[in-house]
């Protein structure tokens, strides 16, 4: 063990504390013979919630979201080895809260019980990791895992092209999740094939199969390195397929279901196959006839769009590629259609199961009619779509004038009575948000924004799985879309953002992703011939938040709004015209001669449209800072590809890359999240180095946890700390919708815009959905309210000394206000929770292409799949003693005291005295008080 431990700590600062740590907690090892049965029997095998778990044959069975232990089988070696690595990853996890340099402990060794799997010994020397590339690539194809076609690569000299240290810049959370979904596996023993430097090499030359066979090399070798630095990942379809005999790389499918019944199952068809290979569906069904609507070829009636829904439901319930992702599929609907307040319903817990649906996600296709009818206070009216063919086709103010055509038939009598309905539009809009609110959906997506700034031909149904593509589909046309995100985390040099680097991996990411739609199989005919026809795709970005704060600031600051529209700019500009050079390359694509590109139009022109049809301003900052009359008359000539930016969610590749999601603040500062792949804890790394630098960090952590990654009632941490990082409720929804409305201004797409809400108050969520429609966003996604309550943690302490219970709505927390007059919630314990797990991640009601898995397209959304249960995270912690859990679940009435006393009030009623331990902080009632 003592080698073990050198070796797992050598380089790292502190090292011989860490080392000191990590015997400490496993002193009760005998030195060099620990037992082949030494996991089952030990104290740390029922430990480690936020160690991450490999389930895989050969692992032992675990709870869910519990580390797992690797034991003998016939494809896994066994011995104490082995065990004692996975011992030493639970002993290094349960201290990240305190010393998170012990990640790379347990980065360490875990890939040492990797590469015993792999490579046959634990610590290979780089030359030893690169010979054994070539035998991966061969033995790969001999049982089916790889395609045939990576024999024909110069194997030796791309081995050489590979760092094995790269492995160890992976954090955490993205190594087991490589190891858990993404690594490639033979397909019988599921036993590993490849490390994640050969996972990364893979999947460039599977890219690299495009170019011409004497350019391979060379660009499988620029892919690789832009990809290994964690420059920019492609989406999860790509990192699981590229280079495999199965390489369906594209992330996204639009569909647009049609009113009839071979249409509907045809659909269902199609959304199976999608599914089966790793793609992320939007359906529209807006067409649907409503329930009661005549079907004539059997005189009978339609039961309506529910039941459909709930059968899509079902088939994408079914479809989760063994747990490597879920099946995924947000259905559409546009809100004039009669069975809309059915439609609300379908994601409620309650009610008959018949007509829910938990498993596909909603959202609404907004036209701005609606909007405007919601804003002067007009009535809204809902039709039976049999009888209105013709609105799903309109858009703007052909749609208002269309839309205003049937009320006056309605109102004259000229259609049937149960054919329409009339409602209040404000009192419609209200139950959107309050369902919202209750249930995370339906999404607010924005039909004539994402129609009139896109500049392809036809007419866009729907959005996506993300609510960031947005293409055009018809009956016979499934749209597709290839996703990639650039971390701008790695694009920071000592002046700032490395533009030059920028560029250049812009260009390498756009070759990457045209590439795609050639090498890619199409599961469906109706999605080959969109995709070669349109040619999209959707360059986005990650690890904004991370950058905001390396820079200095704070994502609330003005800095940021200035950021993300220079760095949307800067990848908008060289996108388009790598697609330039693209084209004159390689021709192109297709329909480009009807597109806006044909007419030098590029995405900023497309305000002016949206202002035209609504009537009215759209308040964006127009400033623009480089050529783009150079741009204008270059896409004149040519785009090869019909789309070039869209913003996902990158729930999941951020987790690879080691940074923070898209657009995305952190959740908090320290938080757990729950993925498919287990429990991790998640801890603000730039927070850590600059409490470090500050030498703030070893007097600070436990307050930090102990409030659940909030700074701002630790008076200890400076206010300019506290000001920049704040949680992700602390920043004001305005600051979300000014980031995202000065990003889209350069995104042909959209931007998947997640928002984090601390007021309840409807009227308050009604302003907000209006200025993100007012500001030309396309869309929005999920909505996070601030929970009420939080459990208490047991681990550390809290009520262990009588602290008094604070309430998200009752008060402010304790030291500094939050940003943007944001009240801190509070510590409660509530009655069934687990007393030490750690806050998570947003909780999405529903499933999501991989909660924390995220979503198909690297989307593996958001922190997705969160768990909704809060705490601290110390696995090794016990609960609480009874006596500190008295009056679990009591109600608030009683000043806020879990044990039923007056607490803070003496026997006449009035305050008590301030605590004569603390009488710094008003909210502690100790004993020695009593």
């Amino acid at each position: 063990m003592d080698d073990v431990l050198r070796r797992l700590t050598a380089g790292l600062p502190d090292a011989a504390r860490l080392e000191q740590i990590l015997r400490r907690d496993l002193k009760w090892v005998a030195a060099g013979s620990p037992g082949a049965g030494i996991l089952a029997a030990s104290p740390a095998a029922s430990v480690g919630p936020l160690a991450g778990g490999l389930a895989s044959p050969g692992v032992v069975a675990a709870p869910a979201g519990t580390a797992t232990a690797p034991v003998g089988t016939a494809t896994e070696p066994a011995g104490t080895a082995t065990e004692l690595e996975e011992l030493l990853v639970q002993a290094a996890t349960q201290h990240l809260h305190r010393e998170p340099r012990m990640e790379r402990v347990a980065v360490r060794a875990r890939l040492r019980q990797l590469y015993r799997f792999v490579l046959g010994e634990p610590d290979p020397s780089p030359a030893a990791y690169r010979a054994a590339f070539p035998a991966y690539i061969r033995k790969g194809v001999a049982c089916g895992a790889l395609d045939q076609r990576l024999l024909a690569f110069d194997l030796d000299a791309l081995a050489a092209a590979l760092d094995p240290e790269r492995d160890e810049t992976l954090p955490f959370i993205g190594l087991v999740t490589l190891m858990d979904r993404y690594l490639v596996r033979e397909p019988e023993s599921r036993r590993w094939l490849e490390t994640p430097q050969f996972l990364f090499m893979r999947v460039a030359m599977g890219l690299a199969l495009a170019e011409e066979p004497g350019q391979r090399e060379a660009w499988a070798r620029r892919f690789y390195h832009a990809m290994s630095a964690f420059r920019y990942l492609p989406s999860t379809p790509t990192l699981f397929n590229a280079g495999t005999p199965h390489h369906q790389l594209s992330s996204c499918y639009l569909a647009d279901v049609h009113d009839s019944m071979e249409h509907i199952l045809e659909a269902a068809s199609d959304f199976g196959r999608l599914a089966k290979y790793a793609g992320g569906i939007g359906a529209s069904v807006t067409r649907l006839r409503a329930a009661g609507s005549p079907v004539r070829g059997i005189n009978g009636e339609s039961s309506g769009v529910i039941p459909f829904i709930h059968f899509y439901d079902a088939l994408i319930k079914a479809v989760n590629q063994g747990g490597r992702r879920r099946g995924t599929l947000a259905v559409y609907l546009e809100p004039w259609h009669l069975e809309i307040e059915a439609f609300l319903d379908l994601k409620r817990n309650s009610g008959d199961p018949y007509l829910r649906a938990h498993s596909v996600n909603t959202a609404l296709w907004i036209p701005d009619e609606f909007l405007r009818r919601v804003e002067t206070g007009e009535p809204w009216y809902l039709f039976d779509p049999a009888y209105v063919p013709e609105l799903p086709e309109k858009v703007g103010q052909a749609f208002a004038a269309a839309y205003a055509e049937r009320i006056r038939q309605a109102e004259a009598g000229a259609l049937p009575g149960r054919a329409w309905k009339r409602l209040d539009a404000r009192q419609l809009f209200r139950e959107i948000l309050a369902t919202l609110q209750e249930t995370s959906h339906p999404w607010l997506v924005f039909k004539d924004a994402g129609n009139l700034r896109s500049l392809l031909p036809g007419v866009i149904h729907s959005s996506n799985l993300c609510t960031e593509v947005f293409l055009p589909t018809t009956a016979d046309e499934v749209a597709v879309c290839n996703l990639a995100s650039v971390n701008l985390a790695r694009h920071l040099g000592p002046q700032g953002i490395d533009w030059d680097a920028l560029a250049e991996t812009v260009a390498v990411a756009m070759r990457g992703l045209d590439n795609v739609i050639d090498l890619n199989l199409y599961p469906i005919e109706k999605a080959r011939r969109s995709n070669l026809r349109q040619r999209p795709v959707g360059l986005g970005v990650m690890g904004f938040a991370e950058a905001v704060n390396r820079l200095g600031w704070g994502y609330a600051d003005p800095q940021a709004a200035e950021l993300a529209d220079r760095v949307l700019e800067f990848i908008s500009y060289h996108a388009i015209l790598a697609s330039c050079r693209l084209a004159e390359e390689r021709s192109p694509f297709p329909a480009f001669t009807e597109s806006g590109w044909a007419r030098g139009r590029v995405p900023l022109d497309t305000l002016a449209d949206l202002e035209a049809e609504r009537g009215q301003p759209v308040a964006v900052d127009r400033t623009a800072r480089l050529d783009w009359d150079a741009v204008r008359d270059r896409v004149r000539r040519g785009m090869r590809n019909g789309t070039v930016l869209a913003v996902a969610p990158t729930a999941t590749i951020s987790l690879i890359a080691g940074t923070t999601p898209s657009l995305d603040p952190p959740y908090a500062n320290v938080f757990s999240r729950q993925t498919l792949s287990g429990k991790f804890l998640e801890i603000n790394r730039v927070l850590v180095e600059e409490l470090e630098r500050r030498g703030l960090w070893e007097a600070a952590r436990d307050r930090i946890v102990e409030e659940r990654g909030d700074l701002q009632p630790i008076a200890e941490i400076p206010a300019d700390v506290r000001r920049r990082y704040p949680t992700a409720y602390q920043v004001p929804p305005e600051v979300y919708l000014e980031v995202a409305a000065r990003a889209q201004k350069w995104v042909d797409m959209g931007i998947s815009r997640n928002l984090f809400l601390a007021d309840r108050d409807l009227g308050a969520m009604e302003r907000v959905y209006l200025e993100a429609w007012r500001r030309g966003l396309k869309s929005t996604y999920y909505l996070f309210m601030a929970p009420r309550m939080y459990a208490e943690p047991s681990t550390v302490r809290v009520n262990k000394a009588r602290r008094k219970l604070r309430w998200n709505l009752d008060e402010p927390a304790g030291a500094g206000a939050s940003p943007g007059g944001v009240h801190a919630s509070v510590s409660v314990t509530g009655a069934g929770t687990h007393p030490g797990a750690v806050e998570t991640s947003p909780a999405r009601p529903g499933s999501h292409p991989g909660g924390g898995e995220a979503r198909p397209g690297g989307s593996e959304a958001g922190p997705a799949g969160a768990a909704a249960a809060t705490g601290v995270p110390a696995p090794v912690a016990v609960d609480a003693p009874a006596a500190e859990r008295e009056g679990v679940g009591d109600p608030p009435d009683l000043d806020g005291r879990p044990d039923g006393r007056l607490g803070g009030r003496g026997a006449n009623g009035l305050p008590q005295a301030a605590c004569r331990v603390r009488p710094e902080d008003p909210d502690l009632i100790c004993e020695s008080c009593q």
